[in-house]
């Protein structure tokens, strides 16, 4: 199982960077978990669209869709052999009602508690803390198993997301100078404990736009475990 990082910051990115997107490959088998801002274009530079197996949405925050659109448009003038199925959570919101009308899209309403396959991936979802709902997703080949959490604040049914996992994929936005209990996200620090506490293989992502690459490694104490994502990076779980 590979992973690579399309998109790492949020709310939004400077410099060229984009905004929350990954792409899973196992045995010839595709998946995008959420598609933010800037990151269509490097998907596409990767793998042709007929072969994306799924898209997975973590929640409906722009920084995590930005891209979902665009993709439509892609769907339509590439895909070649069927709808393209979308996983994700219909909130009620105004960005669900649009995502109903995209016809190009088969639409899958996840529920906790239910395990889906696509190709040779297995996997579920965990509800995690956020303004709106959002799902973290445990996908497993049969040899590794990732966990992703999407965007978050530390709670308990994160520790049912990780069991079991090979490497987690977590949501670190705030260095803990910034951080406090009202912030919408954890903050790296919180991202490391886990990793320290559980021994498990880390790549902390979803960096505020204004952080430094070293600024976020000074929080990581030295944890051979954890990461901080890199975009365009190849991870080999």
């Amino acid at each position: 199982m590979k992973l690579t990082v399309l998109g790492k910051y949020g709310p939004f990115s400077v410099n060229g960077g984009s905004t929350s997107g990954y792409l899973l490959e196992s045995n010839g088998d595709y998946a995008v978990m959420d598609l933010g801002s800037g990151t269509l274009t490097k998907l596409l530079k990767r793998i042709d669209i007929n072969e994306l197996n799924f898209v997975y949405l973590s929640h409906l925050h722009f920084d995590h869709i930005a891209d979902v659109g665009i993709l439509s448009y892609a769907v339509s003038f590439l895909k070649k052999d069927k709808k393209l199925k979308v996983y994700y959570h219909d909130d009620g919101s105004d960005v669900s009602k649009v995502l109903k009308n995209i016809a190009v899209f088969e639409l899958v309403n996840v529920k906790e508690n239910q395990i889906y396959n696509e190709g040779n991936l297995v996997f579920s979802f965990y509800k995690m803390t956020h303004p709106v709902d959002s799902f973290g997703i445990k996908i497993s080949d049969g040899g590794k198993t990732l966990a992703y959490t999407g965007d978050t604040t530390y709670n308990e049914n994160i520790l049912n997301l990780i069991n079991g996992v090979d490497f987690l994929l977590a949501d670190g936005a705030f260095l803990e100078k910034d951080y406090a209990e009202n912030k919408l996200h954890m903050s790296i620090k919180q991202v490391n404990d886990i990793s320290l506490k559980y021994q498990l293989k880390t790549l902390v992502t979803h960096i505020s736009f204004n952080y430094k690459d070293s600024d976020v490694y000074k929080e990581l104490k030295k944890n051979k475990l954890i990461k901080v994502a890199k975009e365009n990076k190849t991870y080999k779980l």
